[in-house]
């Protein structure tokens, strides 16, 4: 059986290149578990009240 796991990384709005900076964290990240023996199942990204840019990571291993 397969662990899932749901992680959350987030940027504020106002933060010149919050998008860039977000998907730079969301590769690092992904890099990290990938290598980690990790499979990535999903990554979406999402805005919270215009005040935050969200990305939704699930993993499984």
């Amino acid at each position: 059986m397969k662990k899932h796991e749901v992680h959350i990384l987030k940027k504020t709005a106002g933060f010149s290149g919050m998008k860039d900076e977000l998907a730079s964290e969301v590769e690092i990240f992904l890099n990290k578990k990938s290598s980690e023996g990790y499979e990535i199942i999903n990554v979406s990204f999402t805005y919270y009240e215009s005040a935050e840019l969200i990305a939704f990571i699930t993993i499984c291993k």
